[in-house]
């Protein structure tokens, strides 16, 4: 390893190693847990009996349940080691991470417990401790305050700025959550106007005014279902507030009455809602409303539009920019389609941190578009979908107030051409405050075990859209967060051990910039310094293979394919070297995971969906005819969350150099053996060349390795010598059109005079000349030079550290020459 020490030590200090090296530590703390929590139970009623004696210990059920259990337990340890090494900088495949020191002693702790915080009664603490990190979670994101533990009496019946949010199993939960309380609160106007139509005890209510999205203050009754639909956020749950005020001034049974009547599409079931406000206007009828995203969206928004009642149909994906952004102006133009068509639309969903690009969605532009579009009369729900993304805003300061300081007034290396987060990322990360609602997954880059999933809302205002009470658990009408909290949640139990997990974790990392930022900041860096190693190693072998970027990586995602540079000739066929490529670097269950050099992932894209941005990889005719026939592009993929990325700086390179590497050296094979099979075609003629080096067939030659590999003697006849035999086989190199030298780079006068006296006293052409070298640069010496000099293409001059990579090389310029090679040599 390289000596060099970084003064940036927070990392290393928080997990347990990629080598364990804080075993130590941790070993300490779950005993000290451990013995905690034993102590703990002894000392509840220490007079109560000992109901496990030492007699009991002894007995053959006891030792029996004993062995087994250890037997099962150390069969399992050894089948989970055939898992993906998660924990390893080499494993740059997926969006998971190796869980940090404190979130996991948490964990652990928390288990011992086994809380339960579905409600404040049975786990105050772990209660206290979800509470303490949606406080932090809610300041990291920029909205208002958290909800305190316990409201003011008349807070319930009153505008109050408090955020609200809770944890849950994942970000699927989180954004049906969030989902399911859009949906209930944009439709909560027509169920007033309905309920005020169809009872008279309410008909009052129809007289409530209220604000529009076009400004305008007017009564409900005066409204149509249109503009009724599209009343602001804030003014509904204003309007539920009014009349819960209302009610709470009456007597019990009015607000009873109330509730029972209210036909809402909690109690009547989205369809049947919808066909008896038709029934009741017939005139004014209620439409479906639409959920707009962008195509690049996660697969559970369809799951999650089928399970509340709106029906993966009603999910419009709009396309994406060429960065696999949102398109805003697609947006823009449909909103306005929609105003056009009196088509209401429920929500749009941003999305930070795509799955495939872990792109931004420009949020600040989106927030703009819901602004115009308001003053044409519609509004949206916008919910973001930053379960991936959403920890990269700790990478950003705050003002004094709470704000996020102006992405103009960053340092350089934070936000700009040259820095870690684009300008307009940093503002689209800064409009986080703007939206209604957040996904975010700890288990993700909040380094937390699963499952932990969190869902934000900016008005805690709007929980009561979902609020169920269970009326065997105790709750008061002031509980904040506290009380019965499973009447506002999806999930009725919910681990307190995760609630422990995050807590620990931020409370030692804090989500600040010089804290949980820290870690974001180093795997942003390390995938800044893969692209460029990936970028270079391809682009120094010159007509071999071409990495072809979907999009250049902004945050720590990055997809792209390896194509020849001769060409692709269909997507299908690229899509079956891409595969043979990912075989070779994911995890398929081998009893030796050190097999596992480094790991990395794959995805797939709709070509027709991304025409646009495939442009610049594949030829117009291979994209048009893929288009055409619907078919999908395999990409590979990287993800990098380890932050340990960027401290991996050994002899033989740093980390991003070694994937690269590695990566290259996988394609290059895997290239090779589609293009020359073991078994060659009928009628296939073995092409003679001629390898010169220093000791012929020498066991790291490159002739004996040419010699060992079935591809090359299927279709070469190889032949060697020395460069002192060079003389005496000249009358035989008219029979041999491509030579090839094998060059000691420490020995550049040798490879000279080689080289010049094939060239000018052999009469070799320089085209049919090649040139191997290994362990190129050890010295410093150049070798291109002076055969560049001699007139040798560039091309023809192969320079690898690895022989394998060296051969493997060669063998692809061989392959190419062979239609143009002097007839077959008897």
């Amino acid at each position: 390893m390289s000596d060099d020490r970084s003064s940036d030590a927070l990392h290393k200090a928080a997990f347990l190693g990629p080598k364990g090296e804080n075993a130590g530590e941790l070993e300490r703390l779950l005993l000290e847990v451990l013995r905690d929590h034993v102590f703990w139970r002894r000392n509840f009623h220490p007079r109560d009996p000992r109901l496990i004696d030492e007699r009991d210990k002894r007995t053959e059920a006891f030792d029996d349940m004993s062995a087994r259990l250890r037997d099962e337990l150390s069969q399992i340890l050894a089948e989970l080691k055939r898992a993906a090494p998660l924990y390893s900088p080499r494993q740059v495949a997926h969006i998971v991470s190796d869980p940090s020191l404190p979130a996991f002693v948490g964990y652990f702790a928390g288990l011992l417990y086994n809380q339960n915080n579905v409600v404040a009664e049975v786990s105050p603490e772990t209660v206290r401790e979800e509470r303490a990190y949606f406080t932090a979670l809610a300041e990291m994101v920029g909205y208002p305050t958290f909800l305190p533990e316990t409201l003011p009496r008349d807070a319930r019946t009153r505008r109050s700025a408090y955020s609200w949010g809770h944890l849950c199993s994942g970000g699927t939960v989180a954004n049906l959550e969030a989902l399911w309380i859009a949906r209930n609160i944009r439709l909560y106007p027509l169920a007033v106007r309905l309920v005020a139509e169809e009872t008279d005890t309410f008909a009052s209510f129809a007289d409530l005014e209220v604000t529009t999205a076009t400004g305008e203050r007017t009564a409900l009754h005066h409204l149509s279902t249109w503009r009724l639909s599209n009343l602001p956020i804030d003014e509904i749950t204003d309007l539920h507030l009014r009349i819960k005020a209302a009610l709470s001034d009456g007597p019990p049974e009015r607000a009873e009455a109330f509730q029972e009547v209210l036909p809402s599409v909690r109690n009547a079931g989205l369809a049947s809602f919808l066909l008896r406000y038709n029934r009741a206007f017939p005139g004014d009828p209620a439409r479906l409303p639409k959920v707009l995203i962008s195509q690049a969206t996660h697969y559970c928004w369809q799951k999650n539009m089928d399970l509340v009642g709106l029906g993966a149909d009603a999910l419009e994906s709009l396309p994406v920019d060429d960065r696999i952004r949102l398109d805003t102006n697609a947006l823009r133009e449909r909103l306005h389609e929609c105003i056009e068509n009196k088509q209401p639309v429920l929500g749009v969903v941003s999305i930070v941190g795509t799955t495939e690009e872990g792109a931004i969605d420009p949020l600040h532009e989106i927030e703009a578009v819901r602004d115009e579009v308001g003053d044409a009369g519609l509004t949206f729900w916008h919910h973001c979908d930053a379960a991936f993304g959403g920890y990269f805003s700790s990478l950003l300061p705050k003002t004094e107030d709470g704000g996020f300081v102006p992405s103009e007034q960053l340092d350089n290396d934070l936000v700009g051409p040259e820095g870690l987060l684009s300008a307009d990322n940093a503002e689209a990360l800064s409009s986080l405050p703007d939206t209604d609602s957040i996904t975010i997954d700890p288990h993700k880059f909040g380094y937390v075990p699963y499952p932990a999933g969190a869902v934000l809302f900016r008005d805690y205002h709007v929980r009561d859209a979902i609020a169920y009470k269970a009326p065997y658990l105790a709750d008061e009408d002031q509980a904040g967060f506290g009380g019965f909290l499973g009447q506002w949640t999806l999930e009725g139990s919910r681990p307190g051990a995760v609630a422990v997990s995050c807590y620990l974790s931020q409370a030692m990392v804090p989500l600040t910039p010089d804290g949980h930022g820290r870690f974001m900041r180093n795997c942003i860096e390390a995938n800044q310094q893969l692209f460029e190693a990936l970028t270079h190693r391809f682009a120094a072998t010159e007509g071999d293979l071409e990495l072809r970027p979907f999009h250049r990586p902004e945050t720590v995602a990055f997809c792209f394919v390896v194509a020849p540079e001769a060409g692709v000739e269909s997507v299908a066929s690229l899509n079956d070297y891409t595969n043979r490529v990912w075989q070779q670097m994911t995890v398929d269950g081998r009893e030796d995971i050190n097999q596992y050099a480094f790991l990395l992932s794959r995805t797939e894209i709709d070509v027709d969906d991304y025409t646009h941005v495939l442009k610049d990889m594949l030829p117009a005719d291979v994209l048009r005819e893929a288009a055409g026939d619907g078919e999908s592009l395999t990409l590979l993929r990287t993800c990098l969350m380890n932050p340990f990325q960027t401290d991996w700086n050994a002899d033989e390179g740093s980390f991003a150099e070694q994937v690269a590497d590695f990566l290259y050296d996988v394609a290059l094979e895997e290239y090779v053996a589609h293009t020359m099979p073991p078994v060659p075609r009928p009628n296939t003629t073995r092409h003679p060349i001629l390898v010169v080096e220093q000791t012929p067939r020498a066991q790291e030659g490159l002739a004996r390795y040419l010699e060992h590999d079935e591809k090359v003697v299927a279709h070469f006849d190889v032949r060697s010598c020395s460069a002192a035999e060079l003389k005496d086989v000249a009358d035989r190199l008219s029979a041999v059109r491509n030579i090839v030298l094998h060059l000691d780079p420490s020995a550049p006068s040798q490879a000279r005079r080689i080289a010049h006296w094939l060239v000018a006293e052999a009469d070799v052409a320089p085209e049919h000349l090649l040139a191997v070298a290994t362990n190129q640069g050890a010295d410093g010496v150049d070798v291109t030079a002076p055969l560049a000099d001699l007139g040798v293409p560039l091309r023809n001059v192969i320079l690898e550290s690895e022989l394998a990579t060296s051969a493997r090389r060669l063998m692809l310029q061989l392959n190419s020459r062979r239609d143009a090679t002097a007839e077959p040599v008897p």
